[in-house]
Protein backbone atom coordinates (compact mmCIF):
# COMPACT_ATOMS: atom_id res chain seq x y z
CA UNK A 1 0.00 0.00 0.00
CA UNK A 2 1.73 3.64 -1.19
CA UNK A 3 1.62 6.38 0.72
CA UNK A 4 -1.64 8.01 -0.69
CA UNK A 5 -3.62 5.05 -0.58
CA UNK A 6 -2.67 4.77 3.07
CA UNK A 7 -3.27 8.55 3.28
CA UNK A 8 -6.88 8.61 2.08
CA UNK A 9 -7.28 4.86 4.01
CA UNK A 10 -6.68 7.06 7.68
CA UNK A 11 -8.87 9.57 6.23
CA UNK A 12 -12.03 7.03 5.98
CA UNK A 13 -11.34 5.20 9.45
CA UNK A 14 -14.38 5.38 11.51
CA UNK A 15 -16.52 3.36 13.39
CA UNK A 16 -19.96 2.78 11.15
CA UNK A 17 -22.68 0.54 10.05
CA UNK A 18 -23.65 0.22 6.65
CA UNK A 19 -26.73 -1.87 5.02
CA UNK A 20 -27.06 -1.91 1.29
CA UNK A 21 -29.87 -2.58 -0.66
CA UNK A 22 -29.88 -3.95 -4.08
CA UNK A 23 -33.24 -4.27 -5.72
CA UNK A 24 -34.04 -6.31 -8.76
CA UNK A 25 -36.51 -6.91 -11.07
CA UNK A 26 -38.09 -9.99 -8.88
CA UNK A 27 -35.14 -9.97 -5.60
CA UNK A 28 -34.07 -8.15 -3.39
CA UNK A 29 -30.33 -8.40 -2.19
CA UNK A 30 -29.09 -6.93 1.17
CA UNK A 31 -25.65 -6.84 2.82
CA UNK A 32 -24.56 -5.12 6.13
CA UNK A 33 -21.09 -4.09 6.11
CA UNK A 34 -19.33 -3.39 9.46
CA UNK A 35 -16.18 -0.73 9.94
CA UNK A 36 -14.28 -0.37 12.94
CA UNK A 37 -11.46 2.10 12.35
CA UNK A 38 -9.93 0.85 9.43
CA UNK A 39 -11.10 -2.95 9.10
CA UNK A 40 -13.92 -3.20 7.25
CA UNK A 41 -16.21 -6.80 7.79
CA UNK A 42 -19.22 -8.41 5.50
CA UNK A 43 -22.12 -9.53 8.06
CA UNK A 44 -24.95 -11.31 6.93
CA UNK A 45 -26.03 -11.14 3.43
CA UNK A 46 -29.12 -12.29 2.08
CA UNK A 47 -31.58 -12.50 -0.71
CA UNK A 48 -35.45 -12.52 -0.71
CA UNK A 49 -38.14 -12.34 -3.49
CA UNK A 50 -39.83 -9.42 -4.59
CA UNK A 51 -43.58 -8.87 -6.30
CA UNK A 52 -43.55 -7.92 -9.66
CA UNK A 53 -42.99 -4.65 -10.42
CA UNK A 54 -46.39 -4.52 -12.37
CA UNK A 55 -47.98 -4.84 -8.60
CA UNK A 56 -46.20 -2.03 -7.18
CA UNK A 57 -48.51 -2.06 -3.92
CA UNK A 58 -47.58 -5.79 -3.31
CA UNK A 59 -43.94 -5.08 -4.59
CA UNK A 60 -43.50 -2.17 -1.70
CA UNK A 61 -45.28 -4.53 1.07
CA UNK A 62 -42.25 -7.33 -0.16
CA UNK A 63 -39.73 -5.38 0.02
CA UNK A 64 -40.83 -4.12 3.66
CA UNK A 65 -41.11 -7.60 5.10
CA UNK A 66 -37.75 -8.20 3.50
CA UNK A 67 -35.76 -5.29 5.29
CA UNK A 68 -37.84 -5.98 8.31
CA UNK A 69 -36.93 -9.46 8.17
CA UNK A 70 -33.19 -8.71 7.61
CA UNK A 71 -32.56 -6.18 9.98
CA UNK A 72 -34.80 -8.08 12.46
CA UNK A 73 -32.23 -11.19 12.20
CA UNK A 74 -28.83 -9.25 11.99
CA UNK A 75 -30.77 -7.17 14.84
CA UNK A 76 -29.45 -3.81 13.39
CA UNK A 77 -31.20 -1.19 14.93
CA UNK A 78 -29.10 1.50 13.47
CA UNK A 79 -27.10 1.98 9.99
CA UNK A 80 -26.53 4.45 7.14
CA UNK A 81 -28.46 2.75 4.73
CA UNK A 82 -27.87 3.35 1.31
CA UNK A 83 -30.44 1.82 -1.52
CA UNK A 84 -29.04 0.31 -5.04
CA UNK A 85 -31.36 0.54 -8.30
CA UNK A 86 -31.12 -2.21 -11.36
CA UNK A 87 -30.24 -0.89 -14.57
CA UNK A 88 -33.72 -1.25 -15.80
CA UNK A 89 -35.11 1.09 -13.69
CA UNK A 90 -33.25 4.57 -14.62
CA UNK A 91 -32.64 6.13 -18.32
CA UNK A 92 -29.48 6.83 -18.72
CA UNK A 93 -28.00 9.78 -21.45
CA UNK A 94 -25.15 11.46 -22.60
CA UNK A 95 -24.57 15.00 -23.62
CA UNK A 96 -21.56 17.16 -25.18
CA UNK A 97 -21.72 21.04 -23.59
CA UNK A 98 -19.71 23.88 -23.94
CA UNK A 99 -17.31 24.32 -21.17
CA UNK A 100 -19.19 27.69 -19.98
CA UNK A 101 -21.16 25.99 -18.87
CA UNK A 102 -19.53 24.45 -16.01
CA UNK A 103 -20.01 27.10 -13.40
CA UNK A 104 -23.85 26.64 -13.45
CA UNK A 105 -23.98 23.01 -14.82
CA UNK A 106 -26.81 21.86 -12.84
CA UNK A 107 -29.06 24.93 -14.06
CA UNK A 108 -28.29 23.74 -17.42
CA UNK A 109 -29.39 20.28 -16.87
CA UNK A 110 -32.37 21.41 -15.69
CA UNK A 111 -33.76 22.67 -18.78
CA UNK A 112 -31.75 20.27 -21.01
CA UNK A 113 -33.22 17.26 -19.32
CA UNK A 114 -37.03 17.28 -20.87
CA UNK A 115 -35.09 17.44 -24.53
CA UNK A 116 -33.22 13.41 -23.53
CA UNK A 117 -35.64 11.66 -21.27
CA UNK A 118 -39.70 10.37 -21.93
CA UNK A 119 -40.58 12.20 -19.08
CA UNK A 120 -41.54 15.58 -18.01
CA UNK A 121 -38.83 17.35 -15.28
CA UNK A 122 -41.24 17.34 -12.19
CA UNK A 123 -41.54 13.19 -12.76
CA UNK A 124 -37.79 12.25 -12.57
CA UNK A 125 -34.96 12.62 -10.09
CA UNK A 126 -31.03 12.75 -11.64
CA UNK A 127 -27.52 12.95 -11.25
CA UNK A 128 -24.76 13.58 -13.52
CA UNK A 129 -20.67 12.45 -14.06
CA UNK A 130 -19.17 14.73 -15.96
CA UNK A 131 -15.65 14.85 -17.77
CA UNK A 132 -13.92 17.95 -19.62
CA UNK A 133 -11.43 17.95 -22.56
CA UNK A 134 -9.72 20.55 -24.00
CA UNK A 135 -9.33 24.39 -22.81
CA UNK A 136 -10.08 27.68 -23.90
CA UNK A 137 -12.80 28.28 -26.39
CA UNK A 138 -12.28 24.61 -27.52
CA UNK A 139 -12.98 23.35 -23.76
CA UNK A 140 -16.26 21.15 -23.72
CA UNK A 141 -17.94 18.79 -21.62
CA UNK A 142 -19.14 14.81 -21.61
CA UNK A 143 -21.75 14.60 -19.11
CA UNK A 144 -23.54 11.52 -18.62
CA UNK A 145 -26.82 12.23 -16.88
CA UNK A 146 -28.94 9.37 -14.78
CA UNK A 147 -32.27 9.54 -14.34
CA UNK A 148 -35.08 7.65 -13.00
CA UNK A 149 -38.60 7.80 -11.83
CA UNK A 150 -40.06 10.18 -9.13
CA UNK A 151 -42.53 7.88 -8.70
CA UNK A 152 -40.22 4.68 -8.23
CA UNK A 153 -37.95 6.34 -5.72
CA UNK A 154 -40.48 7.47 -3.75
CA UNK A 155 -42.67 3.38 -3.62
CA UNK A 156 -39.21 2.59 -2.80
CA UNK A 157 -38.84 5.43 0.00
CA UNK A 158 -42.25 4.49 1.68
CA UNK A 159 -41.29 0.81 1.36
CA UNK A 160 -38.11 1.33 3.47
CA UNK A 161 -39.69 3.78 5.80
CA UNK A 162 -42.41 1.01 6.56
CA UNK A 163 -39.59 -1.16 8.12
CA UNK A 164 -37.76 1.65 9.74
CA UNK A 165 -34.89 2.38 7.16
CA UNK A 166 -34.40 5.87 5.40
CA UNK A 167 -31.59 5.64 2.95
CA UNK A 168 -28.98 8.56 2.70
CA UNK A 169 -28.57 7.56 -0.86
CA UNK A 170 -30.00 6.22 -4.11
CA UNK A 171 -27.58 4.93 -6.55
CA UNK A 172 -27.52 2.55 -9.34
CA UNK A 173 -26.34 -1.00 -9.88
CA UNK A 174 -22.46 0.02 -11.96
CA UNK A 175 -21.84 3.20 -9.23
CA UNK A 176 -22.23 0.63 -6.84
CA UNK A 177 -20.08 -1.96 -8.32
CA UNK A 178 -17.29 0.78 -9.14
CA UNK A 179 -17.52 1.62 -5.06
CA UNK A 180 -16.85 -2.23 -4.82
CA UNK A 181 -14.02 -2.18 -7.03
CA UNK A 182 -12.34 1.20 -5.69
CA UNK A 183 -12.59 -0.38 -2.08
CA UNK A 184 -10.96 -3.83 -2.96
CA UNK A 185 -8.15 -2.33 -5.13
CA UNK A 186 -7.79 1.05 -3.70
CA UNK A 187 -8.50 2.77 -6.78
CA UNK A 188 -10.60 3.05 -9.96
CA UNK A 189 -8.33 5.47 -11.99
CA UNK A 190 -7.46 3.91 -15.31
CA UNK A 191 -10.04 2.69 -17.69
CA UNK A 192 -11.99 -0.19 -16.71
CA UNK A 193 -15.01 -2.16 -17.68
CA UNK A 194 -17.12 -4.54 -16.13
CA UNK A 195 -19.63 -6.87 -17.37
CA UNK A 196 -21.92 -8.34 -14.86
CA UNK A 197 -25.44 -10.90 -15.17
CA UNK A 198 -28.70 -8.53 -14.48
CA UNK A 199 -32.18 -9.57 -14.28
CA UNK A 200 -33.86 -11.47 -17.30
CA UNK A 201 -30.69 -13.29 -18.18
CA UNK A 202 -29.61 -9.94 -19.84
CA UNK A 203 -25.90 -8.66 -19.19
CA UNK A 204 -24.94 -4.73 -18.14
CA UNK A 205 -21.70 -3.40 -19.25
CA UNK A 206 -20.10 -0.45 -17.17
CA UNK A 207 -17.36 1.46 -17.93
CA UNK A 208 -15.64 3.90 -15.81
CA UNK A 209 -12.65 6.30 -16.24
CA UNK A 210 -11.07 8.72 -13.25
CA UNK A 211 -13.84 6.95 -10.52
CA UNK A 212 -16.27 8.16 -13.08
CA UNK A 213 -19.01 6.33 -14.31
CA UNK A 214 -18.50 6.55 -18.57
CA UNK A 215 -21.64 4.53 -19.66
CA UNK A 216 -23.68 1.56 -19.05
CA UNK A 217 -25.02 -0.87 -21.63
CA UNK A 218 -27.41 -3.34 -21.61
CA UNK A 219 -26.70 -6.80 -23.59
CA UNK A 220 -30.39 -8.34 -24.39
CA UNK A 221 -28.62 -10.68 -26.95
CA UNK A 222 -28.99 -14.29 -26.02
CA UNK A 223 -25.38 -14.67 -27.32
CA UNK A 224 -22.54 -13.39 -25.38
CA UNK A 225 -20.38 -10.86 -27.51
CA UNK A 226 -16.74 -11.50 -28.21
CA UNK A 227 -14.27 -10.14 -26.08
CA UNK A 228 -13.03 -7.97 -29.77
CA UNK A 229 -17.01 -6.82 -29.51
CA UNK A 230 -17.06 -5.88 -25.60
CA UNK A 231 -13.81 -3.99 -26.26
CA UNK A 232 -15.15 -2.50 -29.29
CA UNK A 233 -17.97 -1.10 -27.36
CA UNK A 234 -15.84 0.46 -24.28
CA UNK A 235 -13.52 2.02 -27.04
CA UNK A 236 -16.37 3.82 -28.17
CA UNK A 237 -17.58 5.20 -24.91
CA UNK A 238 -14.37 6.22 -23.88
CA UNK A 239 -13.94 8.26 -27.08
CA UNK A 240 -17.27 9.74 -26.27
CA UNK A 241 -15.62 11.41 -22.92
CA UNK A 242 -12.87 12.38 -25.35
CA UNK A 243 -10.31 9.59 -24.07
CA UNK A 244 -8.23 7.32 -26.47
CA UNK A 245 -7.82 3.57 -25.12
CA UNK A 246 -4.13 2.84 -26.65
CA UNK A 247 -4.06 -0.54 -24.98
CA UNK A 248 -6.84 -3.39 -24.12
CA UNK A 249 -9.36 -2.08 -21.80
CA UNK A 250 -9.26 -4.39 -18.08
CA UNK A 251 -12.52 -6.72 -18.61
CA UNK A 252 -14.02 -7.30 -14.85
CA UNK A 253 -16.73 -9.85 -14.73
CA UNK A 254 -19.31 -11.71 -12.16
CA UNK A 255 -21.91 -13.60 -12.95
CA UNK A 256 -21.39 -13.84 -17.45
CA UNK A 257 -20.80 -17.22 -18.69
CA UNK A 258 -18.10 -17.67 -20.54
CA UNK A 259 -16.02 -15.48 -18.47
CA UNK A 260 -13.01 -14.41 -20.00
CA UNK A 261 -11.81 -11.18 -17.74
CA UNK A 262 -10.81 -11.05 -13.61
CA UNK A 263 -13.41 -12.55 -11.42
CA UNK A 264 -15.23 -9.61 -9.75
CA UNK A 265 -15.85 -11.55 -6.04
CA UNK A 266 -12.00 -12.64 -5.87
CA UNK A 267 -10.95 -9.14 -5.88
CA UNK A 268 -12.48 -8.83 -2.46
CA UNK A 269 -9.40 -11.53 -0.97
CA UNK A 270 -7.44 -9.38 1.52
CA UNK A 271 -9.30 -6.63 1.57
CA UNK A 272 -13.02 -7.13 2.48
CA UNK A 273 -13.31 -9.27 5.61
CA UNK A 274 -15.42 -12.49 4.69
CA UNK A 275 -16.32 -15.59 5.00
CA UNK A 276 -15.23 -18.50 2.45
CA UNK A 277 -19.15 -18.82 1.89
CA UNK A 278 -18.94 -15.33 0.05
CA UNK A 279 -16.03 -16.42 -2.25
CA UNK A 280 -17.03 -19.87 -3.30
CA UNK A 281 -21.34 -19.56 -3.89
CA UNK A 282 -21.56 -15.49 -3.77
CA UNK A 283 -24.20 -14.55 -6.23
CA UNK A 284 -23.53 -12.09 -8.55
CA UNK A 285 -26.47 -10.11 -7.46
CA UNK A 286 -25.36 -9.33 -3.92
CA UNK A 287 -21.91 -7.60 -4.87
CA UNK A 288 -23.95 -4.20 -5.76
CA UNK A 289 -25.60 -4.29 -2.33
CA UNK A 290 -22.18 -4.82 -1.20
CA UNK A 291 -21.23 -2.13 -3.25
CA UNK A 292 -23.99 0.32 -1.97
CA UNK A 293 -22.98 -0.88 1.63
CA UNK A 294 -19.40 -0.10 1.07
CA UNK A 295 -20.25 3.35 0.11
CA UNK A 296 -22.42 3.88 3.15
CA UNK A 297 -19.35 3.20 5.44
CA UNK A 298 -18.03 6.18 3.33
CA UNK A 299 -15.77 3.99 1.43
CA UNK A 300 -17.56 4.97 -1.82
CA UNK A 301 -15.99 6.98 -4.66
CA UNK A 302 -17.95 7.25 -7.88
CA UNK A 303 -20.25 9.43 -6.03
CA UNK A 304 -23.79 9.13 -8.09
CA UNK A 305 -26.85 9.75 -5.57
CA UNK A 306 -30.28 10.30 -7.12
CA UNK A 307 -32.07 11.63 -4.15
CA UNK A 308 -32.60 15.40 -4.34
CA UNK A 309 -30.51 17.76 -1.99
CA UNK A 310 -33.34 18.38 0.29
CA UNK A 311 -34.10 14.59 1.31
CA UNK A 312 -31.05 13.57 1.64
CA UNK A 313 -30.60 13.07 5.45
CA UNK A 314 -27.84 15.26 7.25
CA UNK A 315 -24.71 14.00 7.95
CA UNK A 316 -24.41 11.90 11.33
CA UNK A 317 -20.81 10.37 11.73
CA UNK A 318 -18.15 12.57 12.21
CA UNK A 319 -15.43 12.38 9.69
CA UNK A 320 -11.94 11.42 11.56
CA UNK A 321 -8.89 13.59 10.90
CA UNK A 322 -5.62 12.72 9.46
CA UNK A 323 -3.16 10.38 11.51
CA UNK A 324 -1.15 13.16 12.46
CA UNK A 325 -4.48 14.70 14.60
CA UNK A 326 -5.23 11.37 15.47
CA UNK A 327 -2.16 11.17 17.12
CA UNK A 328 -2.27 14.18 18.50
CA UNK A 329 -5.93 13.84 19.85
CA UNK A 330 -4.59 10.66 21.69
CA UNK A 331 -1.62 12.36 23.28
CA UNK A 332 -3.87 14.87 24.74
CA UNK A 333 -6.30 12.08 26.14
CA UNK A 334 -3.77 10.56 28.01
CA UNK A 335 -2.55 14.49 29.33
CA UNK A 336 -5.58 15.35 30.36
CA UNK A 337 -7.99 12.74 31.17
CA UNK A 338 -8.99 11.86 27.53
CA UNK A 339 -11.60 9.73 29.14
CA UNK A 340 -14.02 12.97 29.26
CA UNK A 341 -13.06 13.08 25.08
CA UNK A 342 -13.90 9.47 24.56
CA UNK A 343 -17.04 9.75 26.67
CA UNK A 344 -18.96 12.61 25.14
CA UNK A 345 -17.62 11.34 21.85
CA UNK A 346 -19.69 8.21 22.84
CA UNK A 347 -22.84 10.25 23.95
CA UNK A 348 -22.66 12.28 20.61
CA UNK A 349 -22.57 9.01 19.10
CA UNK A 350 -25.07 7.34 20.58
CA UNK A 351 -27.50 10.40 20.30
CA UNK A 352 -26.91 10.79 16.44
CA UNK A 353 -28.20 6.70 16.72
CA UNK A 354 -30.98 7.93 18.63
CA UNK A 355 -32.24 10.79 15.75
CA UNK A 356 -31.65 8.13 13.49
CA UNK A 357 -34.04 5.64 14.65
CA UNK A 358 -36.83 8.55 15.41
CA UNK A 359 -36.27 10.25 12.13
CA UNK A 360 -38.93 7.42 10.59
CA UNK A 361 -41.46 8.65 13.48
CA UNK A 362 -41.16 11.81 13.07
CA UNK A 363 -41.86 11.29 9.32
CA UNK A 364 -45.46 9.66 10.22
CA UNK A 365 -45.90 12.66 12.59
CA UNK A 366 -45.36 15.00 10.26
CA UNK A 367 -47.67 13.36 7.75
CA UNK A 368 -50.47 12.94 10.20
CA UNK A 369 -50.19 16.68 10.84
CA UNK A 370 -50.61 17.28 7.05
CA UNK A 371 -53.44 14.91 7.30
CA UNK A 372 -54.79 17.34 10.17
CA UNK A 373 -54.43 20.46 8.47
CA UNK A 374 -56.24 19.20 5.19
CA UNK A 375 -59.42 18.11 7.32
CA UNK A 376 -59.29 21.67 9.49
CA UNK A 377 -59.44 22.98 6.00
CA UNK A 378 -62.71 20.84 4.50
CA UNK A 379 -64.48 21.87 7.68
CA UNK A 380 -63.79 25.52 7.26
CA UNK A 381 -64.84 25.15 4.24
CA UNK A 382 -68.05 23.50 5.15
CA UNK A 383 -69.39 25.55 8.24
CA UNK A 384 -68.07 28.99 6.20
CA UNK A 385 -71.78 30.05 5.50
CA UNK A 386 -73.00 29.22 8.14
CA UNK A 387 -73.65 32.78 9.74
CA UNK A 388 -74.81 34.05 6.60
CA UNK A 389 -77.53 31.18 6.62
CA UNK A 390 -78.69 31.90 10.17
CA UNK A 391 -79.23 35.56 8.89
CA UNK A 392 -81.80 34.30 6.01
CA UNK A 393 -83.59 31.81 8.69
CA UNK A 394 -84.08 35.28 10.82
CA UNK A 395 -85.32 37.06 7.55
CA UNK A 396 -87.68 33.94 7.05
CA UNK A 397 -89.39 33.92 10.30
CA UNK A 398 -89.51 38.01 10.31
CA UNK A 399 -91.53 37.58 7.11
CA UNK A 400 -93.59 34.89 7.83
CA UNK A 401 -94.79 35.53 11.64
CA UNK A 402 -97.97 37.91 11.39
CA UNK A 403 -97.64 41.52 12.59
CA UNK A 404 -99.90 40.54 15.79
CA UNK A 405 -97.97 37.81 17.02
CA UNK A 406 -94.55 37.91 18.70
CA UNK A 407 -91.37 35.67 20.21
CA UNK A 408 -90.44 35.98 23.52
CA UNK A 409 -87.27 33.04 23.39
CA UNK A 410 -85.45 31.35 20.31
CA UNK A 411 -83.27 29.03 19.66
CA UNK A 412 -80.71 27.38 17.18
CA UNK A 413 -79.15 23.88 17.58
CA UNK A 414 -78.62 21.04 14.78
CA UNK A 415 -80.84 22.15 12.18
CA UNK A 416 -83.66 22.80 14.46
CA UNK A 417 -85.15 26.20 15.87
CA UNK A 418 -87.21 26.34 18.83
CA UNK A 419 -89.43 29.47 18.99
CA UNK A 420 -91.66 30.54 21.90
CA UNK A 421 -94.55 33.48 22.00
CA UNK A 422 -97.63 34.77 22.07
CA UNK A 423 -100.10 34.91 19.04
CA UNK A 424 -103.40 36.25 17.95
CA UNK A 425 -104.47 32.58 16.43
CA UNK A 426 -101.03 29.97 17.32
CA UNK A 427 -102.95 27.41 14.87
CA UNK A 428 -102.00 29.27 12.37
CA UNK A 429 -98.35 29.56 12.58
CA UNK A 430 -97.92 26.18 11.56
CA UNK A 431 -99.32 26.28 8.03
CA UNK A 432 -97.79 29.58 7.31
CA UNK A 433 -94.09 28.27 8.73
CA UNK A 434 -94.83 25.06 6.27
CA UNK A 435 -95.27 26.96 3.43
CA UNK A 436 -91.82 28.35 3.58
CA UNK A 437 -89.58 26.40 1.37
CA UNK A 438 -87.12 26.51 4.52
CA UNK A 439 -88.64 25.01 6.90
CA UNK A 440 -90.38 21.33 8.04
CA UNK A 441 -91.94 19.67 10.07
CA UNK A 442 -93.22 22.17 12.24
CA UNK A 443 -94.84 21.29 15.64
CA UNK A 444 -95.95 22.49 18.64
CA UNK A 445 -93.76 21.29 21.32
CA UNK A 446 -96.34 21.68 24.13
CA UNK A 447 -100.22 22.02 23.85
CA UNK A 448 -101.23 25.99 23.73
CA UNK A 449 -102.20 28.09 26.94
CA UNK A 450 -104.20 31.24 27.10
CA UNK A 451 -101.89 34.31 27.45
CA UNK A 452 -103.07 38.41 28.29
CA UNK A 453 -105.02 40.18 25.95
CA UNK A 454 -106.86 37.36 24.53
CA UNK A 455 -103.56 35.81 23.09
CA UNK A 456 -102.36 32.91 23.01
CA UNK A 457 -98.89 31.28 24.47
CA UNK A 458 -97.15 28.35 21.87
CA UNK A 459 -94.06 26.64 21.69
CA UNK A 460 -92.84 25.30 18.26
CA UNK A 461 -90.05 23.53 16.99
CA UNK A 462 -89.54 23.60 12.73
CA UNK A 463 -86.14 21.75 11.15
CA UNK A 464 -84.63 23.68 8.11
CA UNK A 465 -83.95 23.17 4.56
CA UNK A 466 -80.15 21.95 3.68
Amino acid sequence: MDLSTFSRRIRRADFLDGLGIFVEADRVFLAHVRKRLLRVALGKSASYPLAAASRAEERARTLTDAVAAFTSSTRLRSATVHLCLARQDIILNRLVLPAAATENLRQVLEYEIERVIPLPRDEVFFDYQVRTSGEGEAARLAVLVVSVPRRLIQLYLDALDGAGMRPKAVGIAASALGDYVAFCRGTLAGPVAMLTATGGGALELATFLDERLVASHVLRDSKRPSPGDLQAMVRRDLEAVFQVAETEVEMLEAGADDSSGSDLVALARGRLDAGEEFFDRSQPSLIPAIGAALGAVREGVVGINLLPEEQRPGIQEGLFVPIVLLVAAIVLAFLYGGSVIVRDEMTRRALARRVEELEPQVATVRKQEAEARKLQEKIATLTADADRRMVQFLQELTDRIPTDAYLTTMRYRNGRIEIDGFAGKASELIQILESSPMFRNVQFTSPTTAGQAGQERFSIVLEVEG
